[in-house]
């Protein structure tokens, strides 16, 4: 059978359906129906990807590459920079990712404050890695602590003051303008030591020049914006305006949560939580048309960086740009890091269309364990939601991922952007090649395996497993990390 673009739109249904069913048919319904697939209009840079080889595929690990390459830094790593009372540090630059998002991080001690102000073109958000935050958004007043999320769409007033000495955050803003503000009303530092002595405001002839130089703007206050309110709110809207969450909140798959899905970020990326306990993981696959990076907040995640081990622990990230070699594990009891892919084209491999269980919270921000739902009941006997591992030793890992891309669609009309290696894996680092994990077919069923617990695969499991009920109930409480 041959399908053209267009019909492979009307397509994503019947590959939902295949994965709805998987469970219950075994995994070779998918990829048999994979298999029968060929199209006939769709790029071959889409749908036969190779990856990066060679000098350009090797990860800059320990400082910023200068360059859109794989890289790894670690915590308190990067370009730093002095801002009034903050020192920020500058994790991926526009040189670094292509021009299409800036990741940096803002760190200061009680009293440092951000006035209020506007990125009229740049959409932004906010996870707090540490400390206790007043953020002013939208025109009402919140106090946000480790693991809080905040979306702010372009246009949006904000600013921000900071309320304990342990205070940081990352900023994540797309496009290039946001960064080249914040760099304007600074200067250069040696290091993400802080300033000593009381705060200081930031004077207003940088403020100034940070207009100039970049996307930020100034804004009046119009309105009291209140007292300072914990938040508190755990349910994803479903429209790209600004909004807040308690960590926990958001719409959960499994061990992986949206803080913000396409329709809060109108497709720029997609902003998930992912955690979990010590698994085999995910093997070496690429991405042909969005960047994935990693951004740990606890725990230990072990990543394959072509052919490397590297371990990522809080405030340690990667960026693995298009076309570039990477997997990961899970070491610990629990972890927890942020995914940030952008654009947001990936959205449905997590979902296949379908919704999560949005608002329910997780442990560890005080808002209580993981809430049961019907959702999670299945009859006596009947086997568990999620991908079925494949039959037999001999299952072909490559056409496990082939079954992957084609199992929907995303928002471009292509099929999912995930693609297994085409060329011979370079040499390993003797942990992804010791024990099972990462051997022949035994691959396959360890990574679908593990894919059902994180996320459900394709038929989208939504349930809390025990395993994962487990790992939910070690996570760090966010009042320790004032």
């Amino acid at each position: 059978m041959k399908i053209d673009r267009r019909s492979l739109l009307h397509s994503a249904a019947v590959a939902a359906g295949v994965g709805a069913a998987s469970w219950a048919t075994g995994w070779q319904g998918l990829g048999t129906w994979a298999a029968a697939q060929t199209l006939t209009s769709a790029p071959e840079d889409v749908l036969n990807p190779v990856e990066v080889t060679g000098p350009d595929a090797v990860p800059i690990i320990g400082r910023l590459p200068g360059a859109r390459r794989m890289y790894v830094l670690p915590d308190g790593k990067g370009e730093y920079h002095r801002v009034g009372s903050f020192v920020i540090t500058r994790i991926a630059r526009p040189i670094e990712s292509g021009n299409t998002y800036e990741l940096t991080t803002f760190a200061g001690a009680t009293g440092a404050t951000m006035p209020r102000h506007a990125h009229l073109a740049s959409h932004a958000a906010i996870v707090v890695m540490t400390g206790d935050i007043e953020l002013e958004l939208d025109g009402k007043r919140w106090r946000m602590l480790r693991g809080d999320f905040a979306n702010i769409p372009p246009g949006t007033p904000h600013g921000w003051v900071m309320r304990s000495d342990r205070s940081r955050f990352a900023l994540f803003s797309m496009g290039d303008r946001a960064g080249a503000a914040y760099v304007a009303m600074g200067a250069p530092a040696d290091s993400s030591a802080l300033p000593s002595g009381d705060p200081k405001p930031i004077a207003p002839d940088k403020l100034a020049g940070a207009a100039m130089a970049g996307d930020f703007q100034l804004t009046p206050l119009m309105e009291n914006p209140g007292d300072v309110v914990r938040i508190s709110n755990l349910l994803l809207p479903s429209t790209a305006s600004a909004y807040v969450l308690l960590d926990g909140g958001g719409e959960r798959y499994g061990g992986n949560t949206f803080c913000a899905k396409d329709a809060n970020t109108n497709g720029q990326f997609v902003f998930i939580m992912t955690e979990g306990g010590q698994g085999p993981g995910i093997g070496a696959h690429f991405h042909a048309r969005h960047t994935e990076d990693f951004f740990a907040l606890d725990g230990e995640t072990m990543v394959w960086a072509q052919g490397k081990a590297v371990p990522l622990k809080s405030g340690d990230f990667v960026q693995a740009p298009p076309r570039n070699m990477h997997g990961f594990k899970m070491m610990q009891p629990y972890n927890r890091f942020v995914g940030f892919l952008s654009p947001g084209i990936f959205e449905n491999f997590f979902t296949h269309g379908q919704p999560g269980r949005n608002g329910i919270g997780g442990h560890g921000a005080g808002e209580g364990s993981v809430g049961g739902s019907a959702q999670d009941q299945r009859p006596p006997g009947a086997p568990a939601r999620g991908f079925v591992p494949p039959p037999g030793p001999g299952s072909d890992p490559n056409a496990m991922f082939r079954a992957l891309m084609m199992s929907g669609v995303g928002p471009d009309g292509y099929p999912l952007d995930v693609h297994g290696p085409t060329l011979p894996l370079p040499p390993q680092d003797p942990i992804w090649t010791t024990g099972p994990q990462f051997r022949g077919g035994q691959q396959s069923s360890l990574l679908l395996q593990h894919g059902r617990l994180l996320c459900g695969g394709a038929s989208v499991s939504r349930e809390i497993t025990p395993e994962l009920r487990r790992a939910l109930a070690l996570k760090p409480k966010a009042e320790d990390f004032v």
